[in-house]
């Protein structure tokens, strides 16, 4: 109960906080605008709180600056709600793009990712396409000048960074929605039909067993299904083992050895292709993404400091 309690008091500052005392806050772009050290408008040499003389002059100044270089109540309600709404839903794009795509980034295979985190990475997109240039000509109407300061040119780079994750995003999303998902229907009616099939690993990928997918593992060269076998459910065996993979060195700590997979028939073979017939990788798609993720965290600790 205490915790929920401080928790609330914590929420409740954060909201107070985001709410402008007055059309005159302590801002760096506004010392950049004036190009005046932060004392000159306030008491402490390190910006913030009473004003001077020279503060309280220009915070008149700014209240009778023409209304269009204003927001009007409703505009400031607006701007305080996209701003609420816009870092959630920036956070959890950031978040769901490291739990979709991060494995591809140590190693050139790209699965498949749970529909449900694509619906929600799509979701968090389309807010932040909207909150964002809104919040920023807000920003721009409130602050004449903004893009000649500081705090504009870290803007600029975020907005950049974000155009960087937004493209990242794309690219994967189709190539792991389309371009995989069809491929996997394509050898999956193979595996239906009987036929003998020949996987790479970036194929034999595909084959988790998570997402209702059949589920194939890797073993001395050749694959074998262990779909709906009672050690294999979602495509996960006792030990952390998971399918689509070889599992070809993992027996050495397996309480048992190969021979269980003599009672099981093999459905084709693992096989490594030529540099000529392998597929474009997207893996420059999740470096880019990466990047660009990371100079949006940077950009916003600069900010705050």
């Amino acid at each position: 109960m205490k915790s929920r309690n401080l928790l609330t008091v914590l929420l409740l500052l954060t909201v107070a906080s985001a709410f402008p005392v007055s059309s005159a806050q302590a801002r760096p772009e506004f010392a950049q605008l004036t190009g005046q050290p932060c004392s000159h408008c306030h008491i402490s040499p390190l910006g913030g709180g009473p004003r001077n003389e020279n503060g309280e002059a220009f915070r008149k100044s700014l209240s009778e600056l023409d209304p269009k270089l204003r927001l009007s109540t409703g505009q400031n309600l607006l701007y305080i709600l996209l701003w609420f709404v816009h870092i959630p839903f920036g956070v959890g794009w950031v978040g769901l793009f490291f739990l979709a795509f991060l494995p591809a980034g140590r190693k050139p295979v790209l699965v498949i990712p749970p529909g449900q985190h694509i619906r929600q990475m799509i979701y968090c997109m389309a807010v932040v396409a909207v909150a964002g240039p809104t919040i920023v000509y807000f920003k721009t109407k409130m602050t004449p000048g903004l893009f000649g300061s500081r705090f504009g040119l870290l803007l600029m780079v975020k907005i950049a960074a974000v155009l960087g994750l937004f493209a990242a995003t794309i690219v994967l999303i189709r190539h792991t929605t389309v371009l995989l998902s069809r491929r996997y229907r394509e050898l999956s009616g193979k595996l239906e039909n009987g036929q003998e099939m020949e996987l790479d690993p970036e194929e034999l990928a595909l084959f988790d067993g998570s997402e209702k997918r059949k589920a194939l593992v890797g073993i001395d060269g050749r694959v074998f299904e262990v779909s709906g076998r009672n050690l294999w459910r979602k495509g996960i065996h006792p030990g952390g083992h998971r399918a689509g993979i070889d599992l070809s060195d993992a027996f050495g700590q397996a309480p048992h050895g190969k021979e269980v997979f003599e009672r099981v028939l093999p459905v084709g073979r693992l096989v490594t292709r030529g540099s000529e017939k392998k597929r474009p990788s997207s893996r420059w798609a999740v470096l880019l993404g990466m990047a660009a993720s990371s100079i949006i965290v940077l950009v916003v600790v600069l900010w705050r400091w």
